[in-house]
């Protein structure tokens, strides 16, 4: 039995029009894997929402063709 001070983490959450399962999020990171293989990230990602994950997030990328990632130019 879990510690009754952790039941929050473990509640639904709204985010805009989605509501998360719970309140596990996991960050925008790079898993090294990048375009040379797709499905390593994929696989990854897909693990992690079978584990509990209640939002998962894919690596960086830009929003809007205005914007720039300034670390890479």
């Amino acid at each position: 039995m879990r510690d009754p001070r952790y039941d929050i983490l473990f509640e639904q959450m709204k985010i805009g029009p989605v509501t998360a399962k719970n309140r596990f999020y996991q960050v925008p990171h790079c898993n090294g894997g990048g375009y040379r293989d797709p499905s390593a990230a994929a696989e990854m990602r897909r693990t992690k929402s079978e584990g509990g994950w209640g939002v998962i997030f894919t690596e960086q990328t830009e929003m809007h063709h205005t914007l720039r990632d300034h670390a890479l130019h």
